[in-house]
């Protein structure tokens, strides 16, 4: 169930409403003195918990503002990105008040705040209430109508590797309280942040000489990215990357989902694919929106030529 709450800022009336996931209707009450605070609540079925899924506050002067999140991944559903990434945030600010005496603070400037928040084993996304519940990373205010841009070369998640972390950065915007007027966010906005795959090739080692049967190979793929493509290649020669060899494992499909993956797999027969004897590369490449990537690789040689010694007589052994 679905339900819009308003309060009125100056006399704390609430009014409820059930709302479809799509729609308009009117408010409940008039805009009072103070204004109103409007919410949009969600409630599960199943576990009857309520969720706040946005707010906006209304009233005699109020500034308003839009986020923008851009990324180097095309995904639309929301924006996410990788760890070592960079994406751009845009601030779109209107209403507030540039001339004038003894304008109220909250008339000239609106309050920004970063929250980072990073995934767990058990949680891979987060509510705005969870992602906003404790101390901001960054908070700064903003004066002007109109766009500000802030740019990042990669993610503000921290852990022991920077390149492992994953989480949500969320940025806030807030109209400052004024008289009874509480503080209230006007616009929210987030990214995904997922790590940098990495992966390893066991079984055959660097400078390795081949003379039988190949052995056997475990391949590890860590972290893929949510959309990525992702395969094990060989290729004579030395490792180039950018060469385009005969595969002999992939991922099956491009991979697009939610979230980053991890598998291992096997890979027990692939003598087929030394064509002839020589030197030879082996690579673990995956492919992202970013790029092209090589997560792996090892060389060495293929030598199954069988050399035969002999001494040659005739029928009797003369």
């Amino acid at each position: 169930m679905n339900f819009v709450r308003q309060t009125q800022q100056g006399t704390g009336v609430v009014y409820s409403v059930n709302v479809s996931p799509t729609g308009n209707a009117a408010s409940q009450g008039l805009l009072e003195t103070g204004g109103a605070l409007f919410q949009l609540w969600t409630i599960e079925s199943a576990t009857a918990k309520e969720y706040l899924l946005d707010q906006k506050l209304v009233g005699a002067y109020m500034p308003s503002a839009a986020i923008t999140i851009k990324t180097q991944d095309p995904y639309t559903l929301r924006p996410r990105t990788r760890a070592d990434k960079p994406f751009t945030v845009s601030i779109n600010v209107a209403g507030l008040v540039t001339t004038g005496s003894n304008l109220p603070d909250a008339a000239k400037r609106v309050l920004l705040e970063q929250h980072v928040k990073n995934y767990t084993a058990a949680k891979t996304s987060y509510t705005l209430a969870e992602a906003t519940s404790g101390t901001p990373k960054a908070s700064s205010s903003i004066y002007t109508n109109g766009t500000t841009t802030l740019n990042f070369a990669s993610t503000n998640l921290t852990g022991a590797d920077p390149t492992k972390v994953s989480g949500e950065e969320w940025f806030v915007v807030h109209a400052l309280a004024d008289g009874t007027v509480a503080q209230s966010q006007i616009a929210n906005a987030n990214v995904q942040v997922w790590p940098v795959a990495s992966g390893s090739i066991a079984g055959i080692t660097n400078g390795a000489s081949l003379r039988a049967k190949p052995p056997q190979l475990t391949v590890t793929m860590n972290d893929l990215y949510p959309r990525s493509f992702t395969y094990l290649q060989v290729y004579p020669g030395a490792p180039v990357l950018g060469t385009t060899g005969t595969r002999i494992l992939t991922s099956q499909k491009v991979m697009d989902q939610a979230r980053s993956e991890s598998m291992v797999l096997t890979i027990p027969d692939y003598e087929e694919v030394f064509t002839k004897d020589g030197a030879y590369t082996m690579e673990l490449v995956t492919e992202t929106p970013f790029g092209t990537d090589r997560l792996a690789y090892v060389t060495f040689t293929v030598s199954r030529q069988i050399e035969v010694r002999a001494m040659l007589g005739d029928l009797e052994g003369t």
